[in-house]
């Protein structure tokens, strides 16, 4: 990407190496037998003339203010520090120049914690950050995958290996830190700049143009910002798709750790969603994108009681506010936290090599709460009968439901009232049924109690 070229020069800079080789030393550290001590030195170079240098104009310098202490999170036998709750190190604040070559090149050690005294076996270190006494980040450990990982000899994670007894210092390549580049260390950028985070996740379905529903197959990016034109925080998330054992299509939420915002109501979050095709589930799409955008209210209005979460439902293609079907109001309208759904699709018995067609049934969150089941058959008169099965979950009861084949003029309407069940059966008879057939159903659904 362009961007990176301009940035290496600023990276180049400066580089700050914690010196690490396993060595001993007992000034300050003490292990007992049973454990390791571990430490970071610090040495700092001007690679103004290093080989990977190049040159470029109207870079910031690095800053010149002497580091006071490091945000660690090490990951093994113990785990220490987390990205929410890092452990912080004091920094020795007088540099040597250990080697004493008069080279001026100032290292920096970090002071003994009785939290880095650890048992012994294998660690790995995944974060590392280095603040000033003022608390602004000077330098950070940039990570394998990210764009300036090629810029230090050995980017995190760093494999640490500790035995009983040792007292050992790790090295640690760490870049001048510019906030303007956050994502290129290979962090997400709230990583770096705010250790508080949330977790928003998106469910997504897809109507065909005659109503009938589908679990979708979508990808998602995110902004920080308002439009695209933002912090670029994800690209191309997709859900897990697959087949159950029921033989029936899923497809699974998509989650991502977001920033927090201090403004509640300020919008900070910018999304979109877009349809992909599933070609064993209900083929090519005509290409789709859903957007929006989220305040830190949004987000949190997702959280439920006991640390559980809704999904930010998304449709493509539906209408969550279709007309009932024409014809008498047989279908009372729904009251309280009851709902209607409604069902506009072609139904043929053929399509299912020989089984009975079966579509689900949503609420108006876009959570699948049942299913439609319809039987195609003739009765003792010769006259078709077509019958609708609902099967409800447990926690919805159906109240009431409507059928109707618009595609017959002159056809009434079949309308049940008071069912008060979650399995029920509402049959539509009529002369002579050409299939397909256009089927129009609509039933009242309440959550169990009401």
């Amino acid at each position: 990407m362009k961007k990176f070229k301009h940035v290496i020069a600023l990276v180049a800079m400066l580089l700050m190496i914690l010196s690490s080789c396993s060595r001993e030393d007992s000034n300050d550290l003490t292990a007992p037998d049973n454990k390791a001590s571990l430490s970071f030195s610090t040495l700092l170079n001007d690679l103004m003339n290093s080989s990977k240098q190049q040159a470029a104009d109207d870079l910031p310098a690095c800053s010149d203010d002497a580091p006071a202490y490091v945000h660690v999170v090490l990951e093994g036998e113990e785990n220490i520090g987390s990205l929410g709750n890092p452990l912080q190190i004091p920094v020795n604040s007088t540099p040597s120049d250990e080697d004493g070559d008069g080279d001026g090149v100032a290292e920096y050690f970090t002071e003994y914690s009785d939290d880095l005294e650890l048992s012994p076996g294998n660690y790995q270190l995944v974060y590392f950050v280095v603040y000033n006494e003022d608390n602004e980040i000077i330098w950070v450990a940039p990570t394998e995958g990210g764009e300036l990982a090629g810029y230090v000899d050995d980017a995190l994670p760093i494999d640490i290996s500790l035995g009983a007894g040792v007292k050992k210092y790790v090295d640690v390549n760490v870049l001048c830190y510019d906030n303007r580049m956050v994502n290129e260390y290979g962090y997400l950028f709230f990583d770096i700049i705010t250790n508080e985070a949330i977790e928003f996740c998106f469910f997504a379905n897809y109507c065909t143009d005659n109503g009938r529903h589908y679990t979708a197959n979508y990808s998602v990016d995110i902004w920080l910002g308002t439009d695209n034109t933002g912090t670029p925080l994800y690209t191309n998330l997709t859900p897990a798709t697959g087949i159950n054992e029921d033989g029936d299509y899923y497809a699974g939420p998509v989650c991502a750790i977001l920033p927090s915002n201090d403004d509640e109501d300020e919008e900070y979050i910018y999304y979109e969603l877009s349809l992909l095709d599933w070609d064993e589930n209900y083929g090519e799409v005509t290409p789709r994108i859903v957007s929006g955008t989220l305040s830190r209210s949004d987000i949190e209005a997702n959280f439920g009681e006991d640390d559980t979460m809704d999904y930010e439902h998304i449709q493509f293609n539906c209408i969550p506010d279709q007309e009932i079907p024409p014809g008498p109001r047989c279908l009372p309208d729904p009251t309280g936290e009851c709902e209607q759904f409604i069902f506009i699709e072609d139904v043929d018995i053929a399509d299912f090599s020989g089984g009975n067609p079966q579509y689900p049934v949503f609420s108006e969150d876009g959570d699948a709460v049942g299913t439609i089941t319809f039987n195609l058959e003739v009765n003792e008169e010769g006259r078709d009968l077509l019958s609708a099965n609902v099967q409800l979950i447990a926690g919805w009861t159906g109240t009431a439901a409507r059928i109707t084949l618009p595609e017959y003029l002159n056809a009434d309407d079949v309308c049940v009232r008071n069912i008060n069940s979650s399995n029920f059966e509402v049959v539509y008879q009529a002369g002579a049924i050409n299939y397909p057939v256009v089927v129009r159903f609509a039933t009242n659904i309440c959550p169990s109690g009401l």
